[in-house]
């Protein structure tokens, strides 16, 4: 009787203990189930993406137009000394007399506002006549004064209204130049129209005006 109630309080636990391990283990599923799971979607992750650099604006250079070297103003008339000749000069140059650096006489210069060109008018008072040798000797060396002790004469005309034309150039100021002379009874004068070599192109125009507006 003891040994019956054993066995059977035995397969009582074993039996227990084999649906408590079923229990506790999960069920599994059918293959189709399986295939038919999926794991959640997941949101695609942003990449932060670098913002472009700013880009400068670029300014334009402002826009200017090109203004002439020589100056386009009219020509007025040029008050000569004793109305020894008549002559046109530009408006807005200016002129300077000088009465210093040459004896007895007076030199208005009129310059360019870029102080590339100029004319000149220069009167002296010899209360002489010279000849037209002397007269030609004087004027040179008034000249080589006033634009350069190494000036060279490139040319030398006599005109028919009775001036002589010179045309010249000093290599040590870079200068060239058209000088035209006379003289009456008691002056000896001359005017002459100037440039920088380097800006000849410019101002060529311009003072050939000025050499045709001469008159008596």
């Amino acid at each position: 009787m003891k040994i019956q109630t054993i066995l059977v309080v035995l397969s009582v636990v074993l039996i227990t203990a084999a649906c408590g391990g079923q229990a506790s283990q999960p069920a599994a599923l059918p293959v189709e189930q399986q295939e038919a799971v999926s794991l959640p979607e997941t949101a695609p992750v942003e990449t932060a993406q670098a913002e472009p650099a700013a880009v400068e604006p670029q300014l334009e250079e402002p826009q200017t137009e090109a203004q002439p070297a020589a100056d386009a103003t009219d020509l007025i008339d040029f008050g000569v000394p004793e109305n020894l000749f008549r002559l046109k000069v530009p408006a807005s140059w200016a002129p300077v007399t000088d009465t210093t650096t040459l004896e007895n006489t007076q030199v208005d210069t009129m310059t360019s506002p870029d102080g590339n060109a100029f004319v000149q008018v220069m009167t002296n008072r010899v209360g002489y006549a010279l000849d037209n040798v002397l007269k030609g000797q004087v004027t040179l060396d008034y000249m080589k004064r006033l634009y350069g002790k190494d000036l060279r004469v490139a040319s030398d005309v006599t005109l028919k209204d009775g001036r002589e034309k010179l045309e010249w150039w000093s290599e040590e100021n870079k200068t060239s130049g058209t000088t035209f002379f006379d003289m009456d009874k008691k002056h000896l004068y001359f005017f002459t129209v100037g440039y920088r070599d380097a800006f000849e192109g410019d101002y060529a125009p311009l003072l050939t005006d000025v050499v045709d507006s001469f008159s008596y």
